[in-house]
């Protein structure tokens, strides 16, 4: 009688532990961009720091870019579902501004991997085989929205382009990210206020009027006293 060749059973993708054993891969992998800054690891060091075969790391994700689209679709669903429960909860355009912008410098100070995702959302082309891409544009989206309220209103001048401000403010968030994550990562929420603060007097200080100046100061002062 020939001899009983044993198998490796891989669980199904949607069952719990495959889920969690998923999970883990994508923590490693988000550990190795917090610790060194950037994307640059190679498959075998998620493989051994999650104490896997090369054989069952591939059945998750069947290369590096398939597990950095995964990473980034996270953290972007993640930040995007941050900026939308954070402005709910505003009562006027300059509020929302300010709390989506305060949204966006925590998580990136928090969510290295979000640096690249953002980048890659905003100066990469999207690709055609992922539908996913694209879903940081809802934040621009509601960015733009609430600049038109705030000039209906009287805040803003007139010919103030809000898809422009919309994408430099977000710039102005992945550069600072980049020039200074060390700093960024240990700032406390007093001086996140004043970054948010310096980067839409920056923007508004060009396009608003003394009125709508005057409501971005009392919108930080209750953001202070809140």
């Amino acid at each position: 009688m020939s001899a009983r060749i044993r198998k490796t059973v891989v669980p199904a993708k949607n069952s719990r532990k495959s889920q969690a054993t998923r999970a883990r891969i994508m923590q490693s992998a988000t550990e190795f961009i917090s610790e060194r800054g950037s994307t640059d690891f190679q498959m075998n060091e998620i493989s051994e720091r999650c104490n896997l075969s090369k054989g069952a790391l591939y059945y998750y994700f069947i290369d590096k870019e398939d597990l950095m689209d995964a990473i980034f679709d996270q953290v972007i669903g993640e930040l995007v579902a941050s900026v939308e429960h954070a402005v709910e909860a505003t009562s006027s355009p300059l509020e929302a501004i300010y709390a989506i912008v305060f949204t966006l410098v925590t998580c990136i100070r928090r969510e290295h991997p979000l640096v690249f995702a953002m980048v890659e959302e905003l100066f990469l082309p999207i690709s055609s085989a992922n539908s996913c891409k694209g879903s940081f544009s809802r934040v621009l989206a509601l960015l733009v929205r609430y600049l038109d309220e705030a000039r209906d209103q009287g805040l803003i001048k007139q010919d103030f382009k809000s898809s422009f401000a919309a994408n430099t403010i977000a710039g102005a968030c992945i550069y600072t990210a980049i020039g200074s994550v060390p700093a960024f990562d240990e700032a406390s929420e007093s001086q996140v206020e004043a970054i948010v603060y310096e980067y839409l007097m920056m923007i508004m200080s060009g396009a608003a009027t003394e009125k709508g100046l005057e409501a971005l100061r009392s919108c930080r002062e209750a953001a202070m006293r809140a």
